[in-house]
């Protein structure tokens, strides 16, 4: 704050004993710019101490100190900070101190400590004209027993929230007040916890309850220098230093103090190389900073830029790890991340996304646009300088963990929206190696787990939000658990230890649930020096914690390597030998590689293909047309495909057109056709001749006994156009046979709302194998028969009363849309009373008027009824009504019905706490998710709309958009693509304020219950 009268100093807090009492801004007698400012006070302190908060601001830099340890630091004013310091108090004389600086005009401070006893006796001490003063600190000035008699009194520039004092516009009696209420010392020691789910043997303790209103919601950690934490807010609270209380000392407490860096929203944070390294994800401001203390006092203020990064909200910016040797680092960032310049790669850089079919994009807009290599992983140098591409292909693979083996895993996000269809790939364990691609592609273009150029699953977890992943190395655990990998899902509360067993070259893997409550929103977990594993809770602004497991059983702790195989360590060895050659050029690489590319391995194999590619064309594309192992061919001719020139897709294709696909093991055939699909889509569509060879080489093999292989055939021919794919792919789509329906029984208990969505879909399960055949088909214009068409078209009605994610039924919409498409004038008239169906499904019961509030809402208010009539013998059938009533089901999904423009509500038993849901429901500004965020649409005719945009179009060219705005009961605004002149995002909420007043108490109270019972009508609640 840039004002003659800005106050920053380190000030005396006189005691006063009274209720609450009001600070006052304390300053120095003579104002001047850039000044320093140091204040001090003592007072006395009683046995039966319960708890003491200090609260304070200054402008524009605070350091509090008590009984010379400081325990507080902030560098912003306008937002209050506060600490539990009990256990820095002693019974008789204390000290409390404050040091103030403003490198822009004078400093000036306010503090106020609030003492509690046993017997409930409060003690305030507050800054006032009675504390010493003085504009310098001499050494130890803050510490008892310091001789402040030559310091003069402090300038008092007037009480907290009083008028003409600048700083009452933001810092009023009232928010201090609300700080002071934040509930900010729950947790000051250690306190065992029985609400948690754990193995024999295991026991957890709660040790911080974070006070949302000061220091956010936690949603990354790392391990400080000093033994203890450093933690993030996810929004702009900035970072902490944490303390936490020591294991096994039931005296001991944990203190929190705020960084005075200016920097928050860290996704990723690393101590290395003597300094805090700073993942930022927040729009405007992501990229990679590194903190330092610029004058060496211990304090980490000094921010400096290392690299800007295009990208920001929950697909942004994430993790950042030590590299396997400890001398770089890797950083890792989501699919909404544009990828940074980089200056090396260990794959080849020409992406491409690989779709030998036109995909289609979201059926509701989400990632449309987004395209390879999706979210990535990079080495960095220490000065973060030199970025080299090390893995790509995620969607959201929010961290990153190296094991005991030095080998690089992560957790990678679902499109929860995609449940029931083909496309959908759950969340899953992956092996990073150097290189390597998964195969995210937005839309229905996510490529299978077989695609001979990605790698697959280590092991799937099923449906799930990922956040934090850490390797069990040096917990002090048993064995199997020192080994584990641990893996953090937020939506069902589920920390899950991911035991690895080597194969091959790589790893297989078992999941065990190593931690659940409900909710536990979990963000972050390290190991700490102390052996004990620490995890927070918290994120989109929800109620965060501090938490931590230790080992209490019977079994051995001491430190365990993991046994293995010749045989396995050897194949790792070679990988790595093959990988030496990624990212550069080398004359042996070619030689080295190729006996190993049809290695029985896959990650052999891959490896030995990237370091192929990277190596020029010429030194090996006769030897790729020449290869007569199948395997080998195969990724060859992918390598081929991918790097080499189109005028070599003759040769290519002759190569592929001498292997005999029905005598070659399956996995070998899906190779080879993935040859085929790259060699096409990259080097584009051939003469009529290979065609013609093509057809009569693959088409003998539909149908197969495979439906993986099946599926490849189908696409490769409707890509050729082969005259006999309609009545071929119509048969199977008949004779397809029932989807396997995975086992997520176990983990859909854990959060009844969402999962018990989730299992409705299981339970009744699309027809998505079926799906797949529709989606190819859509693209086959001639050789239909009047029949045909209309079996299609049935089926496509018959699908969509099934129940799927929130892109179901718009997936659906958008083939029935493209496929009629294809169809001639007269076939599209003859055909639109099966076609003209919507496939949305609607309410079964009478939606009655509310009746409407007596008040209008606010939190407390609302909190208050909840707490006085309880969540007990409510009416379901009146809190269904309401909210359908009140809106809400037209932009949130519920109990398996309802619109995708909010954040599904299934799942709000397991996330929110009351508190947290009322504000949302009540406040919807506090807290957006950058998922539902609104945005100002301006036309070229200068119109503006406000809402969510839903792109519609479900093809590769945007062609109208959706406007959703915040009146619920409204249909959506369409307009034409083309004629938008910008879109600027909003600050607002898409969900109006206000929606809870249309409500009295008992609607309001139903609708809670409704949907805290996650729309069960058996519910307790309704007893």
């Amino acid at each position: 704050m840039k004002q003659r009268f800005t106050l920053i100093a380190l000030a005396i807090l006189s005691p006063v004993l009274a209720w609450a009492a009001d600070p006052s801004w304390i300053w120095l007698d003579e104002q001047k710019d850039g000044q320093q400012a140091f204040f001090l006070t003592t007072f006395d302190v009683e046995e039966g101490l319960e708890s003491a908060i200090v609260v304070g601001s200054c402008d524009n830099e605070l350091a509090v100190f008590v009984n010379g340890d400081r325990v507080m630091k902030s560098g912003n004013w306008e937002v209050l900070s506060a600490t539990p310091v009990k256990a820095k108090l002693s019974p008789g004389t204390n000290t409390i101190a404050i040091q103030a600086s403003n490198k822009e005009g004078s400093a000036g401070a306010f503090c106020r400590l609030t003492l509690t006893y046993a017997n409930g006796k409060e003690v305030t001490v507050v800054t006032d004209g009675s504390w010493k003063a003085a504009a310098a600190g001499p050494e130890g000035w803050a510490s008892p027993g310091f001789d402040a008699s030559e310091w003069g009194p402090a300038t008092v520039a007037g009480v907290v929230g009083s008028e003409g004092v600048v700083w009452t516009r933001v810092v009023t009696l009232d928010l201090l007040a609300q700080t002071e209420k934040a509930n900010l010392d729950p947790t000051p020691t250690a306190e065992v916890v029985d609400n948690l789910n754990l193995l024999p043997g295991f026991t957890a303790e709660l040790l911080y309850t974070v006070p949302k209103g000061m220091q956010g919601s936690w949603v990354a950690m790392t391990n400080a220098p000093d033994g203890g934490l450093f933690v993030s807010d996810q929004g702009d609270a900035g970072l902490f230093h944490v303390k936490p209380a020591a294991l096994g000392d039931a005296a001991s407490e944990t203190v929190v103090t705020p960084l005075p860096a200016q920097i928050s929203s860290a996704q990723g944070l690393l101590w290395a190389f003597d300094a805090l390294y700073v993942d930022v994800n927040d729009g405007g401001h992501s990229g990679l900073y590194r903190l330092t203390d610029s004058d060496g006092n211990g304090d980490l203020d000094a921010v400096e830029t290392l690299r800007k990064i295009n990208g920001g909200g929950e697909h942004g910016p994430h993790g950042i790890i030590f590299t396997e040797d400890g001398k770089n680092l890797y950083i890792n960032a989501g699919n909404h991340t544009n990828l940074v310049e980089v200056s090396g790669s260990r794959a080849p850089l020409n992406f491409a996304e690989d779709h030998l079919l036109p995909r289609q994009w979201d059926a509701r807009g989400h990632a449309k646009g987004r395209m390879a290599p999706g979210g990535w992983v990079c080495k960095v140098t220490p000065d973060g300088k030199s970025w080299e591409l090390f893995s790509n292909g995620f969607r959201n693979e929010y961290d990153i963990a190296l094991n005991e083996e030095g080998e690089m895993f992560t957790l990678d996000a679902d499109m929860e929206w995609d449940m029931g269809s083909p496309w959908y790939r759950p969340t899953r364990v992956n092996h990073i190696t150097s290189g390597s691609e998964f195969g995210w592609r937005s839309g229905t273009g996510k490529w299978p787990a077989y695609y001979e150029d990605s790698l697959p699953a280590v092991v799937d977890i099923g449906p799930g939000s990922p956040t934090g992943v850490v390797a069990g190395t040096g917990a002090k655990f048993p064995a199997q658990y020192q080994q584990a990998l641990y893996v953090l899902d937020w939506t069902f509360g589920t920390m899950y230890a991911i035991h690895m067993t080597p194969e091959g070259s790589s790893y297989v893997g078992e999941k065990e649930e190593f931690v659940s409550g409900s909710p536990l929103p979990l963000t972050d977990a390290v190991i700490g020096p102390d052996g004990a594993l620490y995890f927070t809770v918290g994120g989109r602004g929800t109620q965060s914690a501090l938490y931590r497991v230790y080992y209490t059983g019977d079994a051995n702790t001491a430190p365990a390597k993991r046994k293995e195989s010749k045989a396995t360590l050897e194949a790792r060895a070679l990988r790595h030998s093959l990988e030496a050659f990624h990212g550069k050029e080398d004359a042996a690489a070619v030689a080295t590689a190729w006996p190993h590319l049809g290695s029985d391995d896959r990650y052999i194999r891959f490896a030995a293909r990237i370091a192929v590619e990277n190596q020029p064309v010429a030194t090996w594309q006769d030897r790729a047309l020449a290869e007569k192992d199948p395997m080998a061919a195969a990724v060859a001719l992918i390598a081929l495909a991918r790097q080499g020139e189109a005028s070599v897709q003759p040769e290519l294709l002759k190569s592929l057109g001498q292997f005999d696909l029905a005598k070659l093991e399956e996995n070998v055939t899906l190779a080879l056709l993935r040859a085929y699909s790259l060699s096409f889509s990259r080097m584009g569509r051939p003469d009529q001749g290979a065609i013609d060879r093509a057809i009569a080489q693959i088409d003998p093999l539909l149908p197969s006994k495979s439906d993986d292989l099946n599926t490849e055939l189908v696409r490769v021919l409707v890509y050729l156009d082969a005259p006999s794919i309609v009545e071929k792919g119509l048969a199977l789509l008949a004779d397809a046979a029932p989807p396997q329906i995975p086992d997520w029984a176990e983990l859909l208990r854990r959060n009844q709302g969402y999962g018990g969505t989730i299992q409705q879909m299981l339970d009744n399960h699309p027809p998505s194998l079926k799906i797949n055949y529709a989606l190819m088909l859509r693209n086959v214009r001639y050789g239909w028969s009047m029949q045909q068409r209309e079996a299609y078209f049935n089926f496509i009605n018959e699908a969509a009363k099934y129940p799927g994610g929130a892109s179901y039924t718009g997936f659906l919409t958008n083939i029935r849309d493209e496929a009629l498409a294809n169809c001639s004038e007269a076939e599209k008239v003859a055909l639109a009373p099966i076609t003209g169906q919507s496939l949305e499904a609607g309410p079964t019961f009478e939606i009655k008027e509310l009746e409407g509030a007596s008040k209008s809402w606010t939190r407390e208010s609302a909190l208050a009824a909840v707490k006085k009539n309880g969540l007990t013998g409510r009416n379901f059938e009146n809190g269904r009504n309401s909210y359908y009533a009140v809106g809400c089901v037209k932009c949130h999904r519920f109990d398996g019905a309802g619109g995708a423009v909010g954040p599904d509500l299934s799942s709000v038993a397991n996330k929110f706490s009351m508190p947290d849901l009322l504000e949302a429901i009540i406040e919807p500004n506090n807290v957006i998710s950058d998922q539902y965020s609104s945005s100002i649409v301006t036309m070229e005719n200068g119109t503006e709309y406000e809402g969510i945009v839903i792109n519609k179009s479900g093809s590769e060219e945007e062609g109208r958009m959706e406007i959703h705005t915040s009146d619920p009961k409204a249909d959506p605004i369409i307009v034409k693509t083309a004629e938008v002149a910008s879109i600027e995002a909003s600050r607002l909420s898409q969900m109006p304020e206000g929606q809870a007043d249309f409500m009295n108490e008992a609607e309001f109270l139903d609708l809670l219950a409704y949907l805290m019972s996650r729309g069960n009508p058996d519910a307790p609640m309704f007893k």
